[in-house]
């Protein structure tokens, strides 16, 4: 069962108002990730990308801040941009609390949703690429979520992911 909490997503903007997810931070080892995102320069992004090792403990070659945007979501589905390539763009910010082993330890820490943490993720319907290693050592990890669409997935995605027990495709019986 997911559990609501407020999520905190760095986004990697793409050509074609698409967008790349790097990391998430959260309280609760379960996420349900949006679909669109308000784009920093009005109109929206589509999340289509999970970036290499984004739910990985140890992230590889993560783009810079300046590159990258931020975004909180609500737990009832609201999504606002709170930093753009770099520069605050309101709202407040938080503390960050990086030992991947604990739990957050209270409502306002965020904890990377990563690794050892991760139990339940909803990838969105207009998810299109797994990067490799998305899902490298989450051991934790019971059950994924996606969409019917086409689906290009990365070498390594699920290496030690022991506890993946469900693997859901949301789809219409007709669907593909």
């Amino acid at each position: 069962m997911v559990s609501e909490s407020t999520l905190t997503l760095d986004i990697l903007p793409l050509s074609a108002d698409t967008a790349r997810l790097v990391r998430v931070y959260g309280t609760a080892p379960c996420v349900v990730l949006p679909g669109t995102l308000p784009a920093p320069e009005g109109g929206s992004l589509a999340l289509t990308e999970l970036g290499d090792y984004c739910f990985s403990e140890k992230p590889r070659s993560l783009p810079a801040a300046d590159k990258t945007c931020r975004y909180t979501v609500e737990p009832d589905g609201t999504v606002q941009l709170t930093r753009a390539f770099g520069q605050a763009v309101g709202g407040t910010c938080r503390r960050y609390d990086f030992d991947f082993d604990a739990p957050a330890s209270d409502a306002d820490t965020l904890h990377p949703v990563c690794g050892n943490f991760v139990e339940e993720i909803i990838l969105p319907d207009s998810l299109q690429v797994i990067g490799s290693c998305a899902f490298y050592n989450c051991r934790r990890l019971r059950r994924l979520s996606v969409g019917a669409g086409d689906l290009t997935v990365g070498s390594d995605v699920f290496l030690n992911c022991f506890a993946l027990a469900d693997l859901l495709v949301r789809a219409a019986p007709e669907e593909k």
